[in-house]
């Protein structure tokens, strides 16, 4: 995606700030994500409607900023297996607080760079470096450390749906990087989450498994998850255009924050010292990772 054409200051200001928002804005979703489960809803109705809203809104997004939706029949077939990988990033992320608490779902959601750098080196045969390794020695550390002190006494369901959100998230940016450039990434989301409504829709009605919100409270915390992340993906890709990816990255990962500071504040949750110390050791591996990246571009 090219640099929007406006001078370099206002460039900064307004990048900075869609970043911020946007890792605000899914932060946030996350946590409010426990308003719809304790209203009666479930995981794979909040990924649906998520994902229905983006199908619908995304188009709409491109069209009016001038983008064209068309894509290569070659170019399609890859969002369309991104889309299945979209699909299941969507649920994972937000359906595992259904079941464990909104610090644990994030963090171990978070886990997603660290997966990047361990695929780039079995699949794409890149280089590693040394504070690359160490990096991602550092995060699966604290992997280790927060399933340690987790497994015995959290849903597994909940680690499962988190872990392999993460692992799809990994998966799908390595794919995004070796077969979708040159092509409009804005675009691109736009097929993946027709892909991904598609999916999730078709597994919430062939099984039956959707459950609406039976409280007002529910309902709030359902459609603050649908509109909060449906805008938050269209800043962050804007923040990308107006100052590139490195630093639009490390606003993101404010996201963990966010959640565990909201959790705090609306539900009291509390994570216990070895979970915050394992979850500090995946961010620490994530800043290094990027801090290393930065210094050799």
């Amino acid at each position: 995606m090219g640099r929007v054409p406006l001078p370099e200051g206002r460039h900064q200001v307004l990048g900075t700030a869609m970043a911020v928002l946007a890792a605000v804005g899914l932060g946030l979703a996350v946590a409010l994500s426990h308003f719809a489960y304790e209203g009666g809803a479930n995981g794979i109705t909040v990924a649906s409607t998520r994902a229905g809203l983006m199908a619908l809104g995304l188009p709409l997004f491109c069209l009016a900023s001038g983008r064209s939706l068309f894509l290569p029949w070659r170019a399609w077939f890859h969002c369309a297996g991104l889309g299945v990988l979209t699909a299941m990033m969507f649920y994972g992320h937000v359906g595992a607080v259904e079941f464990i608490s909104v610090g644990l779902a994030v963090l171990l959601f978070f886990t997603y760079p660290p997966m990047i750098a361990v695929l780039n080196i079995v699949v794409v045969r890149e280089r590693i470096t040394a504070p690359t390794l160490i990096a991602v020695a550092v995060a699966f550390i604290g992997l280790a450390l927060m399933l340690g002190v987790s497994l015995e006494v959290v849903d597994w369901r909940g680690v499962a749906l988190a872990l392999g959100a993460g692992t799809a998230a990994a998966w799908n940016a390595v794919w995004l990087v070796r077969r979708m450039k040159g092509y409009e990434p804005l675009v691109v989301t736009t097929h993946m989450a027709l892909v991904a409504a598609v999916v999730l829709i078709g597994l919430c009605l062939g099984f039956g498994n959707i459950s609406w919100p039976h409280t007002t409270a529910g309902w709030g915390g359902l459609w603050a998850v649908v509109i909060l992340q449906a805008t938050s993906v269209p800043l962050y890709f804007l923040a990308l255009a107006y100052i590139g990816a490195m630093k639009s990255a490390m606003f993101t990962n404010a996201q963990p924050l966010v959640s565990i500071s909201a959790a705090y504040l609306l539900f009291g949750e509390i994570m216990t010292p070895i979970q915050l110390l394992g979850g500090g050791l995946v961010l620490a591996g994530i800043w290094l990772m990027q801090f290393s990246g930065r210094k050799k571009s």
